[in-house]
């Protein structure tokens, strides 16, 4: 009898460590995927009066990236919960907001949003800060860029890629000076084969660029997130590299993720 209380009790907390897992969604997924992105500052939260799982916030908005203007938001904050998330007054946030079921922009724990004033314990995490702030600055550079040239990046079936043969482990070692980010379209067929693959924006490194093109056209493969065979029309979509300096005696390298 003990046994199987100690495992009913094990089920029920692992159940709830689980419930918030939240998977790690590369930012060219993450905008698609979003209803309204903006930098903003909280000036004001309060609970809702019908939804103990949300607060309302009176936000001003910094930068608009993506959407329309608003000065009313709704956080998921299920508070006294494993997915609780909460937004201090006063607190700059980078939010990738979508619609709920009412019409209503909301956001929460695996929504993405990043708090722009976090503070770190330096003697504890000596590195932390400067790293998650380098993460932020990646993030708004390709926001900026998109919004300046006036890219509109879509998925409407949620397709995802993934590099067949490893090839960007070859870029290692490379020198960039100026933006750490590039972007590429992907042409999607019906059946999910790629027609084409167009350089939105490349590397600042003329020895790179040709590689890393090929390495797209030859490598990438995509998928939906049901492991269907094929899609009810052609589409196109946008991926983004990411570019990371050496460091502490790692070499340089270029990723799939924005971290």
């Amino acid at each position: 009898m003990k046994k199987t209380l100690l495992t009913i009790l094990f089920i029920s907390i692992s159940s709830k460590l689980l419930a918030c897992s939240c998977g790690i969604a590369p930012l060219m997924d993450r905008i698609p995927m979003s209803d309204f992105i903006a930098t903003a500052k909280i000036l004001k939260i309060s609970p809702d009066k019908e939804n103990s799982n949300l607060h309302d916030i009176q936000i001003e908005i910094i930068n608009l990236y993506k959407g329309q203007p608003t000065s009313n938001l709704k956080i998921y904050s299920v508070l006294n919960s494993s997915c609780a998330f909460y937004t201090p007054e006063n607190s700059e946030w980078l939010i990738f907001a979508s619609k709920n079921k009412s019409g209503e922009l909301s956001f929460g724990y695996c929504s993405g949003a990043k708090r722009l004033d976090k503070k770190f314990n330096s003697t504890k995490y000596p590195h932390a800060e400067k790293k998650y702030k380098k993460s932020i600055e990646l993030k708004l550079q390709v926001l900026e860029y998109l919004k300046k040239s006036e890219i509109q990046a879509s998925n409407e079936f949620g397709l995802r890629t993934s590099f067949s043969n490893g090839c960007l482990k070859d870029f290692k070692g490379y020198e960039i000076k100026t933006d750490r980010f590039a972007l590429y379209e992907l042409t999607v067929e019906n059946d999910l084969s790629i027609s084409e693959v167009k350089s939105l924006k490349e590397f600042d490194n003329e020895n790179l660029k040709a590689d890393l093109l090929n390495c797209v056209r030859e490598s990438i493969k995509v998928y939906t997130r049901k492991k269907e065979p094929e899609i009810s029309n052609k589409t196109k979509i946008i991926i983004g590299l990411y570019y990371y300096a050496s460091e502490r005696g790692n070499e340089s390298f270029i990723g799939q993720f924005d971290l």
